[in-house]
C-alpha cells in the first residue's frame, strides 16, 4: 500500500475560551520525512499566537502539553484514510494562559527544534514525551511538557516494535498572518546515533 502524499485538516476549539476554527490542505513525503500545509480560518483572525497550534499539526491521537506558567492545551484526533489522500478532524482546548503571557499577546516567534522520545508499551500503542519550547519576542524561551497516545487499530510491525526507545527529531517552520498558517515540519527517526 502507497503511503500518505496529500493531506486535508479541519483544526478547532478554542484558546482561553477564544474560538478558532482552520481548515487546509498540504503535502509531504513520509521517505523524506516532511509535510507542508496551508491553513485558513473559517472564523475572525486568531486572538492568540498561532505558534501555539504548532505541535498540534501533526499525526497523534491525543496529546496533552503542560505549560511553564500552569496554563494546559489538549488535542484530541481523528482521521480517516482514502487511498493515500489523509482527512484529519482536530479539537484543541488550551486554558489558564495568563493575559499578559505570550501566547495571548502573540510573542511567540519560534517553535525551538526537539526530540521525542518513544516508546510501546504493547503493540498497539505508542507513548511519547518531549519538552517543547517556544522563542519569545523578548528572545526567552516558553517551555511545555508535552506527552501524546497514539493508539492504532491494527499491532505495529515487529521489526518497529524491537527497536525502543525510538526518538524523533523535529524543526518547524511557519509562516503566518492572523488568519492563515503555512506550516513546514521536518522529521528523522532514529533509534542509534552511532
Amino acid at each position: 500500500m502507497p503511503l500518505p502524499a496529500t493531506h486535508e485538516l479541519h483544526i478547532f476549539g478554542s484558546i482561553n475560551s477564544l474560538e478558532f476554527d482552520l481548515v487546509g490542505r498540504g503535502t509531504g513525503n513520509p521517505k523524506e520525512g516532511y509535510e507542508e500545509l496551508h491553513l485558513k480560518s473559517t472564523k475572525s483572525a486568531l486572538q492568540f499566537s498561532p505558534w501555539i497550534l504548532v505541535p498540534q499539526i501533526g499525526y497523534q491521537v491525543h496529546r496533552t502539553m503542560q505549560f511553564e506558567d500552569g496554563a494546559t492545551l489538549t488535542g484530541i484526533y481523528r482521521y480517516t484514510y482514502e487511498g493515500t489522500h489523509i482527512k484529519g478532524e482536530f479539537q484543541v482546548i488550551g486554558t489558564g494562559f495568563p493575559a499578559d503571557g505570550p501566547v495571548m499577546t502573540n510573542s511567540l516567534t519560534a517553535a525551538d527544534w526537539c526530540v521525542t522520545k518513544m516508546v510501546y508499551p504493547n503493540e498497539n500503542t505508542i507513548i511519547d514525551k518531549f519538552d517543547w519550547t517556544y522563542t519569545t519576542t523578548s528572545g526567552k524561551r516558553y517551555q511545555s511538557n508535552v506527552r501524546s497516545n497514539f493508539t492504532f487499530a491494527k499491532p505495529i510491525a515487529a521489526n518497529i516494535l524491537q527497536k525502543q526507545p525510538m526518538f524523533v527529531f523535529r524543526k518547524t517552520e511557519l509562516k503566518h498572518s492572523k488568519t492563515e498558517l503555512k506550516f513546514k515540519e521536518w522529521q528523522k527517526a532514529f533509534s542509534d546515533v552511532m
